[in-house]
């Protein structure tokens, strides 16, 4: 029995995906970047995100094409970041973990601390490991985090007791099957479906393509 969780990548882990786009030779100190900017950094980062270079200017036409604001278009290059390195990845170990037979439970993290550093911008909600300071304690500031930590403490004791995390008094976390429900633990907690369906449909297919062509090539060289 297995937990397996993705944080809010989207618009979350704002330090990691920087560093990411500095890492891809993206100075910080830029605030926005074009299409072309965006298509050439994901063709020279194979070694991280293991995008094709043919398929960059794909990928970046999905993410991309629907602003022309330089500064969002930065944003959504961190987001077709976050989803090939974190978010779609963490869908597919869940359901390979769900298809062995393995009871499998996921959930989002989308608190906000008290104590967020004033770097961290305003549009990111639980960032990486956050979820930690309510798992353990910690010595919050405000009433709403403290009941936030009490719960999540119920639930993790509960699935290390028993391998489910619910429990009187709890909101339902739904087991993750064909359904695929997750929690979305936050000031408001509640069950969701569908963690990420249309990213991971979406990368699943291009990845699936450019492997088919490969497939046909090195036959046709064989041949």
């Amino acid at each position: 029995m297995s937990l397996w969780y993705r944080d809010r990548v989207r618009r979350a882990n704002f330090h990691e995906r920087t560093a990411t786009l500095e890492m891809m030779g993206y100075p910080l100190s830029e605030g926005k970047l074009d299409q072309e900017e965006a298509t050439a950094l994901v063709q020279k980062s194979y070694f991280l995100l293991n995008i094709p270079k043919e398929l960059a200017p794909v990928a970046t036409e999905k993410y991309l094409a629907g602003t022309d604001d330089p500064v969002k278009k930065k944003d959504l290059l961190l987001d077709l970041i976050a989803d090939r390195v974190f978010g779609v990845p963490s869908v597919n170990v869940a359901r390979h973990h769900r298809d062995s037979g393995a009871p499998t439970y996921m959930y989002e993290f989308q608190y906000r601390p008290s104590f967020s550093s004033d770097m961290r911008p305003t549009t990111v909600a639980g960032d990486h490991g956050d979820e930690i300071f309510s798992v353990f304690g910690a010595p919050l500031l405000k009433e709403e985090e403290t009941n936030l930590s009490k719960m999540v403490m119920k639930f993790w004791a509960n699935f290390a007791r028993n391998g489910n995390p619910n429990g009187e008094g709890l909101p339902h976390w739904p087991v993750y099957d064909q359904k695929e429900g997750y929690l979305q633990i936050g000031v408001t907690t509640q069950a969701a479906e569908k963690l990420k369906a249309e990213e991971v449909a979406f990368w699943t297919e291009l990845l699936s393509k450019e492997a088919a062509k490969k497939a046909s090539r090195t036959a046709h060289v064989e041949l």
